[in-house]
């Protein structure tokens, strides 16, 4: 969330767009791939003071050129210190003889061979949904947005969830009768409710854990029938409670689940995945400090992504354990 304020300082865009190539990429995944893009940022990050010795974290901004030389290497959420850090770079470029400069501008082939393990791809008929969460807070028996010190932690944030094509298939029933009840897959179900409602209003949060999760009741029922559109709705409660006792457990999230899923009979396609969790969370994760004291609403909103875009191809946060991102009932 921070660097997201930052890189959306008017001056650091301008800078940005008339003298550099911006790439952003998850150094978890980058430091361990073993591929030809992998080694490339592991060169470059290796002349800064991240060399991640045992797998460490390499997490920054760098600038290099082409060909892999670092000019500077920064860490940091303030947009003064990185303003100053991109002049920094373009001086070092300025400061390159001739020899560097052509070196640096280095033919960059397609990648041939790409390692599977660390880079998460999108498998035929894959339906990707947007999820964002928001702290908010209650006036009068309504929510509104939520206030709260840490900066830009009453902002929105940014997931999607991968729902696999016999997963959200299973969900449409050929046959559709009003008040028909659908069973919804168990896997599904753990992987929203373990990777998908989450806090991570403030940075990267740690995931609920099999066990966290106490309760969810979740019925998916048939609400009405017509040529061309069935609707289905949703409703059910979820509690996640980092302890059998959730009165006195130091993490959790105790919410309500309402939605609309909306399909086309005859092409058995989705055409609304609207979905909203509401409820009290309450505790923080390692790098999620600043929560506020005590349990405080957090709203949860699901809607269908457009896989066309390259930013709605961008995946889950908690993929990085593939298999265990698909199998999380285990």
């Amino acid at each position: 969330m921070g660097r997201e304020l930052t890189f959306a300082d008017s001056k650091i865009i301008e800078v940005v767009n008339k003298n550099f190539v911006p790439v952003a990429m998850d150094d978890w995944f980058q430091r361990r791939r073993q591929d030809a893009e992998g080694e490339f940022f592991r060169k470059v990050a290796d002349q800064g003071p991240r060399k991640g010795q045992g797998g460490g974290t390499r997490q920054g901004i760098y600038a290099f050129t082409a060909d892999g030389k670092l000019l500077q290497f920064r860490n940091s959420q303030d947009p003064d210190v990185m303003l100053a850090f991109l002049q920094s770079a373009l001086k070092a470029w300025g400061n390159l003889n001739a020899a560097e400069r052509k070196a640096a501008k280095a033919f960059v082939p397609d990648l041939q061979k790409i390692d599977p393990r660390y880079v998460p791809s999108l498998s035929k008929g894959t339906l990707v949904v947007n999820v964002h969460a928001r702290i908010l807070e209650k006036e009068n028996d309504f929510y509104c947005h939520g206030t709260c010190k840490f900066p830009g932690g009453n902002r929105a944030s940014h997931d999607h969830l991968w729902i696999r094509e016999p997963e959200w298939q299973a969900m449409l029933p050929m046959d559709p009768k009003v008040g028909h009840e659908i069973v919804i897959p168990e896997n599904l179900i753990y992987r929203i409710t373990r990777f998908h409602l989450i806090d991570n209003t403030r940075g990267e949060p740690p995931m609920w854990a099999r066990n966290d999760v106490r309760k969810a009741s979740l019925k998916l029922n048939v609400e009405s029938v017509m040529a061309n559109e069935v609707k289905l709705k949703l409703l059910g409660g979820i509690l996640l409670s980092t302890e059998s006792d959730s009165k006195n457990s130091k993490r959790g999230y105790d919410a309500i689940v309402q939605g609309v899923i909306s399909y086309d009979p005859i092409k058995r396609t989705i055409s609304k995945f609207n979905i909203v969790v509401i409820g009290d969370h309450w505790g923080e994760g390692s790098y999620t400090g600043g929560a506020r004291p005590g349990r405080s609403p957090l709203g949860i909103a699901f809607e269908l992504a457009d896989p066309a875009k390259p930013a709605d191809r961008v995946p889950p946060q908690a993929i990085r354990e593939f298999s265990g991102y698909f199998d999380a009932v285990r």
